[in-house]
């Protein structure tokens, strides 16, 4: 079980993550908080092996010894890239920093001819983040199944989470922005991924053909590009080859650019490394809430439970003044809803069931508050009572090799 937590444990404390894959054998917890944490997992297993088989549960428990490197190269823009396969796993590493990952099938010798399985959505964030963007989108009428939508994501990664998109909703128009080519060509040739590359993001009619497409472009000329209220749902998970978010794409004119793009009611939703009280980390999850309200509009936060270094916002274009806002319930039975409608294998109305509305209050030196979203009742009293901060006992010593 240490193994399989230690991986997310090494982000928080600035360790490379393939380097706790071989020391994790050896990790130490501060607390004896795991048991029940190992439990809950084994059960969630047990419910659904199909899904569990190509989930990041999955992949962590691959003895590292086992470890192929089946790509390796350098990029002008991400300094060296790597593709790494455990059994049917596929990680997309920058520098060591893994970026992404893929479930398989069909793959042969030499890993070229792999097909990627695009109703697998191995990383819990991104599962988080996809419910996030189905509970919004469908509590304000966007019917995503029947009618379609646009969808955007910031950064393709290995690809799972817009592949997964375009398969669960063909009537959507989904699309990638991606800055690096060298990534592109290795999730295509590597990760098995079928997608067609353009030169700019237009609405070319192309909504509900069933494919996958990817802007090859820096992403903030894109969005000062898009049309205005075009977008139903931004995503963003982009980070560079140390593991940091970019830093233009923090700032007040790139997130202008999405309030922009983005309907009246759609959403920016975005996964950021979490902390423990007080650290730098948690900081910067408060500074950029802060920024988000005040540029985009009202944020809501999403605990990644089975990986609390993760940390998932959303904020929602409003008209000024407008004060209408969805409850937890609200939230986790519109995604329930599209869940069912769409055929998920794993339940997205469990991983929206924690939300909170953050308000960040500047005279108290940016204080990030979480409040519950919805009148008193048992999810606002069981769910997540301290909020999104990770908790202390999920930082781990790893012993020296």
């Amino acid at each position: 079980m240490l193994r399989a937590l230690a991986p997310f444990a090494a982000r928080a404390v600035g360790q490379k993550c393939s380097v706790a894959r071989r020391r994790a054998r050896g990790g130490v917890a501060r607390a004896n908080v795991f048991d029940a944490l190992e439990q809950r997992l084994a059960a969630a297993a047990a419910r659904d092996d199909e899904d569990a088989r190509r989930s990041e549960r999955a992949y962590l428990d691959w003895p590292p010894e086992d470890e192929r490197t089946v790509f390796r190269a350098t990029s002008a823009v991400n300094g060296d890239v790597r593709v790494v396969a455990f059994g049917p796993f596929r990680s997309l590493r920058f520098n060591d920093v893994e970026q992404g990952l893929s479930y398989v099938v069909d793959e042969d010798g030499d890993a070229r001819g792999a097909r990627a399985d695009d109703g697998a959505l191995p990383y819990e964030y991104l599962r988080v983040m996809t419910a996030v963007s189905i509970g919004l989108s469908s509590w304000r009428g966007v019917d995503l199944v029947r009618e379609g939508g646009r969808l955007l994501y910031i950064g393709l990664g290995a690809g799972a989470a817009p592949a997964f998109a375009q398969r669960k909703f063909p009537m959507c128009d989904v699309r990638v922005v991606e800055i690096d080519p060298m990534v592109v060509d290795v999730v295509r040739e590597h990760h098995g991924l079928d997608m067609d590359v353009v030169r700019a993001f237009s609405d070319d009619g192309s909504r509900g053909d069933g494919r996958l497409r990817v802007v090859l472009a820096d992403c903030a000329t894109t969005m000062r590009t898009c049309a205005p209220k075009s977008l139903d749902v931004i995503f963003m998970d982009a980070f560079d080859g140390d593991g940091e978010i970019p830093a233009h794409l923090v700032e007040d004119d790139f997130l202008r650019a999405c309030a922009e793009a983005l309907t009246d009611g759609g959403s920016l939703v975005l996964n950021m490394f979490n902390g423990v009280r007080g650290s730098p980390a948690r900081d910067a999850v408060a500074t950029f809430a802060r920024t988000l309200a005040r540029v985009i509009g009202p944020v809501c936060s999403f605990p990644v439970m089975e990986s609390p270094v993760n940390v998932v916002l959303s904020a929602t274009k409003r008209e000024q003044g407008e004060r209408d806002r969805p409850s937890r319930e609200d939230i986790a039975r519109a995604a329930a809803l599209v869940g069912e409608q769409s055929g998920f294998e794993w339940s997205p109305k469990r991983l929206v069931e924690g939300a909170f509305w953050v308000e960040v209050d500047d005279k108290k030196g940016g204080d990030m508050k979480e409040v519950v979203a919805g009148a008193p009742g048992i999810l606002g009293k069981f769910r997540g009572r301290n909020g999104t901060i990770m908790p202390r006992e999920f930082l781990v010593t790893l012993d020296d090799e």
